[in-house]
């Protein structure tokens, strides 16, 4: 039975709901942008972090605030966070692993059957068995409402990228557990990255029970964590808000309103992912880690491929090293870019979907390789809007299902029966600035800066509390971040 359509201005995750199968996912657990994570379980975590006693049980503590983080959408869902980390730690522990595909196998097999168990099952079930919701099935209707925990696809892809490390001999000392357990669990990128190599924090590991913040780090972790919830619940959820009326009726709009919808979309889409990056930087650095940047402007892109250099960094880098090269990278181009770019798609959403965008990307990726001298040759402003508007259309995939796919393109080019007003002139405004911000401020600059002498405290201080207090107004409001569908 089809669910309703959801309640206006709530587009995030409940639209993935509706292109992922309808599989649903526990939203339970506290998130950034709620008032118990900020004004409660932050601050507890921060004041026994830093309380001198407790400075040689760092690692553990931390381990054990992020299980409760992450258990609060389910104990089920902590078992298999808690699950994973043992079987991978076990088996690619051993010096024997080195070397071993059997022992590689035997460690990654595991944790990527669960996340085959609870993210693809369903989708394989109605693809490859041709089972379909509407049919009395009892396999079907056992498995149509396993709950996704949130973040599994991220912190999967971290046990793998361990064992594979392990195999290579990247990683000739192996870590003891609780770093380990920390590496995969600490609540700042748990559920939606970015994800990291056990390289990238070996440092921060090895001295947290040592570790002082400076007020210089302390200032600069604050303005992200203000920008980044900034760039969630004020220009995000503001969007989305927006598109609600558009998004739920996509064979009614005029070309005008489509045409909000596909770029009101890319930006909401990349200032709630952004948003989330930039939550996490800040949260690390509270606790001495250094995350990498997941996002280089990416809607400054020349070309398709260089896109990818600037979004979701760190998972373009997993499917490189992971995927891409092992499959003799350019060695048999297109077939590799069509396979990665089609496993980069079934990443993000068990739908056909996912996999389209992915294909899409990846032609548009194997076009700008062969077809490259052409388009090198194009103005710097044309090859960023051409960029651009391809990316943007590719959203509409993570909007719609097929039949709202078909809807929309019709709208799109004027052939659509109009029967949702125009978008008013707040809206477009909202885009406006949405835009301006996009491409006119650098986030990661700013917080930076303001850190610096040329600012000084009391002016940083203001105005970090003036766009806090702002933000706040608009929290209960706010949606969950749409890559926690991950």
């Amino acid at each position: 039975m089809d669910r309703p359509l959801p309640p206006s201005g709530k587009i995030g995750w409940q639209l993935f709901e509706q292109t992922t199968f309808r599989k649903p996912i526990s939203l339970s657990q506290m998130i950034f942008n709620q008032h118990a994570f900020i004004f409660v379980f932050l601050p507890i975590v921060l004041a026994a972090f830093y309380f001198p006693p407790f400075r040689r049980l760092r690692v553990y503590l931390l381990v054990g605030a992020s299980f409760i983080f992450y258990g609060l959408s389910g104990v089920e869902h902590a078992i298999t966070l808690a699950a994973g980390i043992v079987w991978v730690y076990l088996t690619a522990r051993s010096p024997a692993i080195v070397g071993s595909k059997r022992r590689l196998i035997l460690a990654i097999v595991p944790p990527l059957l669960a996340l085959f168990y609870y993210k693809y099952l369903g989708f394989f079930i109605e693809s490859v068995l041709g089972l379909e919701a509407g049919q009395e099935s009892e396999v079907f209707n056992l498995f149509q409402d396993i709950i996704l925990p949130a973040g599994i696809s991220f912190f999967t892809f971290q046990l793998v990228s361990f064992a594979i490390d392990r195999f290579r001999g990247d990683l000739p000392e192996p870590p003891d557990f609780g770093r380990f357990a920390l590496y995969i669990s600490f609540f700042p990128q748990l559920v939606a990255g970015p994800i990291l190599r056990y390289r990238q924090v070996t440092g921060a590991l090895g001295r947290l029970t040592r570790f002082r913040l400076s007020s210089e780090a302390a200032s600069a972790a604050i303005g992200y964590l203000c920008l980044g919830l900034a760039a969630k619940v004020l220009i995000a959820d503001t969007l989305g808000a927006y598109q609600s009326a558009y998004v739920i009726a996509p064979g009614s709009l005029s070309i005008f309103s489509a045409l909000y919808v596909l770029f009101a979309y890319s930006f909401q889409i990349y200032f709630d992912f952004y948003g989330y990056s930039l939550i996490a930087i800040g949260l690390g650095r509270l606790f001495g880690f250094e995350f990498p940047m997941n996002f280089k402007r990416p809607y400054e892109a020349l070309n398709p491929r260089d896109f990818w250099r600037r979004w979701h960094i760190t998972l373009s880098y997993w499917i490189r090293d992971y995927l891409y090269l092992p499959l003799d990278g350019n060695q048999r181009y297109t077939r590799n870019i069509l396979i990665v770019f089609g496993i980069c798609g079934l990443w993000h959403g068990a739908g056909w979907t996912f996999v389209i965008w992915g294909l899409f990307h990846g032609g548009l990726v194997i076009a700008y390789h062969f077809g490259r001298g052409p388009w090198d040759t194009l103005p710097y402003i044309l090859q960023r809007g051409l960029t651009f508007g391809l990316v943007s259309l590719g959203w509409i995939l993570f909007i719609f299902d097929f039949s709202g796919i078909q809807a929309f393109l019709w709208s799109l080019i004027g052939q659509s029966e109009v029967g949702v007003p125009n978008p008013s002139l707040e809206a477009w405004l909202g885009l406006l600035v949405a835009a301006l911000i996009c491409f006119g401020v650098n986030f990661e600059k700013t917080a930076e800066n303001l850190t610096r002498h040329t600012v000084t405290a009391n002016v940083r201080t203001t105005m970090f509390a003036i766009l806090f207090v702002v933000t706040l107004l608009f929290v209960d409001r706010s949606q969950t971040f749409i890559y926690f569908r991950f």
